[in-house]
């Protein structure tokens, strides 16, 4: 512009900003900066050409003031706080508006932005603050923020604008009609690649799976943590119980390989298993309180009664060991022989040889007790005798019974008794004439005298024998609650009646019947005898001994028809 021709008319000068406050494009000053002298207006006898004008809108660059011979060459390098800046016109009314909405916005909401040029997804106002856009980032100053929205997904006319991830559908948030392509199920949009990535391609996207998957993987290990402590203890209890299960195992062979050789049959679990059809309920012959008893048939076609203790009751694994040590020692045709044992299964089993005809109190209390004639039950008692004398005199050490009872003599084919169940014996020492133990044995059967002194002995099986007498005698229970309150008890009442000479009263009608004059004293016989035994005082009783000779004399009388 040339300054030859002046103006007609003279120009104002812009007002200078307050003095007491810092140029809104000058961050950095920390003192006022006084202002501008006024510029004159010029004219036509002015040899020096005017200062160039400072334009009233920032450019996106610095802003610049007009050179001075006193001013030096602009620095690069940011303005300071002791930088000086040249002020320039104040801004335009809507440059000023933004200014103050910029300065009033909270922290982090400083900056608009939008799509546009730089670096895609956002633009930044530069001309909000005095920048140098020379100068990386990272040297601007201070109290800058910039923050970028994603931009949305591309705007489409039909579904050939998209790809083959997307859709072109409308977009629900425009209310102008804008359609874009919107990614498939399972892929979201990347707006930095501008495609469509498959879901937490994005780390900070996968927090939420990550931190499920993190809790997933605690819970888990928490749970085979327990689980590991719960297999551990269940570990170490059945480690206990294998060990257990292996002492018994030791005891029960050196048991059978007792004095050098077997006198028993090992039998495998396999081979009871087989026998027993895995213990089917329909092969139980019975449940006591020993076990319980089941019908087996071996390979070779032989019929065996497999006993076993019940899970879990060690009394009842006790029991049956005692029993085996008792039966390997014993060898008697009124004793029911043990074939053999086995110690592979959990539980302790034994094998005996099949008694056919179940017991003498089945006989003696059910229907088919007609069956046992006075002949037949005199030699059943004879055969009992002898058994309990065989282990009273011929076991060595002598052998308890300790519950002699009619539930424990069986009947074979040929109704011959055989005394059983040797899970309440206990072996005698040579040097003790009796046992200390708990009451194992069965009300009606049990010696009196034992709730004195807690003792058994031989005696005591004489006392259970007399009271089985007595059941032949009479074909009564023990104990029945059906008689009479003061003749429950079946020895107190027979004594009653022989103390008043009434025995006969207490002889079965059935066996009085048709019986002659020989039976019937005979019966006497065998009613004093059972009396003899139930004696209070054991010194009293004879032995079991002594009883069979008795009996062999009455079935001698009684064969012989004659009374003597």
């Amino acid at each position: 512009r040339s300054s030859s021709t002046p103006p007609t008319t003279p120009t104002r000068s812009p007002p200078s900003p307050p003095p007491t406050s810092a140029s809104p494009f000058c961050p950095h000053s920390s003192s006022p900066t006084p202002a501008s002298p006024p510029i004159s207006p010029p004219t036509a006898s002015s040899s020096t050409p005017p200062p160039p004008s400072t334009s009233p809108a920032a450019t996106p660059s610095s802003t610049s003031t007009a050179p001075t011979p006193s001013s030096t060459p602009r620095s690069t390098a940011p303005p300071t706080a002791s930088a000086t800046c040249t002020p320039t016109p104040p801004p335009t009314p809507a440059r000023a508006a933004r200014l103050r909405a910029a300065r009033s916005a909270p922290a982090g909401r400083r900056r608009r932005t939008g799509s546009g040029s730089g670096r895609p997804g956002g633009r930044a106002y530069r001309s909000f603050v005095n920048l140098d856009p020379g100068l990386p980032v990272g040297q601007w100053p201070p109290g800058v923020e910039l923050l970028w929205v994603s931009p949305p997904e591309p705007t489409c006319g039909m579904q050939g604008d998209c790809g083959s991830d997307s859709t072109c559908r409308p977009d629900p948030s425009s209310n102008r009609g804008v359609s874009r392509c919107f990614c498939h199920s399972g892929l979201r949009w990347d707006p930095v690649a501008g495609v469509c990535a498959k879901e937490c391609q994005d780390p900070d996207g996968c927090d939420k799976d990550r931190t499920a998957l993190i809790a997933g993987l605690t819970v888990g290990l928490g749970v085979a943590l327990i689980a590991l402590l719960i297999a551990f203890f269940v570990y170490k209890r059945h480690q206990r119980l294998q060990e257990e299960q292996d002492r018994l195992t030791r005891e029960r062979e050196d048991i059978l390989n007792a004095g050098g050789a077997k006198t028993a049959r090992n039998f495998t679990g396999k081979q009871i298993k087989k026998a027993t059809n895995n213990f089917a309920k329909d092969r139980l012959l019975g449940v006591g309180g020993y076990g319980e008893v089941y019908k087996g048939t071996l390979d070779d076609g032989t019929h065996v009664a497999v006993k076993c203790a019940k899970l879990g009751n060690t009394k009842g694994t006790d029991q049956v060991l005692n029993e085996v040590r008792i039966l390997c020692q014993v060898n008697h045709r009124s004793l029911v022989r043990l074939l053999g044992c086995c110690v592979e299964l959990e539980q302790p089993l034994l094998v005996y040889e099949y008694i056919p005809n179940g017991t003498l109190l089945d006989r003696l209390q059910g229907g088919n007790k007609g069956l046992l004639s006075w002949a037949r039950r005199l030699s059943i008692a004879q055969a009992t005798a002898e058994g309990l004398a065989y282990l009273h005199f011929s076991a060595v050490p002598p052998i308890y019974h300790r519950d002699v009872k009619s539930s424990n003599i069986l009947l074979d084919e040929k109704l011959n008794g055989k005394v059983s169940d040797f899970g309440l014996s206990r072996l005698a020492h040579t040097d003790m004439s009796h046992i200390s133990t708990c009451a194992q044995g069965t009300l009606g059967y049990l010696d009196p005298e034992y709730y004195r002194n807690y003792q058994l002995t031989d005696k005591s099986d004489v006392y259970s024998f007399g009271v089985v007498l007595l059941e032949l005698l009479t074909s009564q229970k023990a104990i029945d609650f059906n008689r009479p309150p003061d003749d429950v008890n079946l020895a107190v009442y027979v004594q009653r009646l022989v103390e008043e000479e009434r025995i006969m009263d207490a002889v079965d009608p059935e066996l009085k019947e048709g019986a002659s004059a020989v039976e019937c004293e005979t019966m006497k016989a065998l009613g004093f005898l059972a009396v003899g035994c139930l004696e209070e005082r054991r010194q009293n009783r004879p032995s079991m001994k002594e009883v069979t000779e008795e009996i062999e004399y009455i079935i001698s009388v009684t064969n012989a028809k004659t009374v003597v």
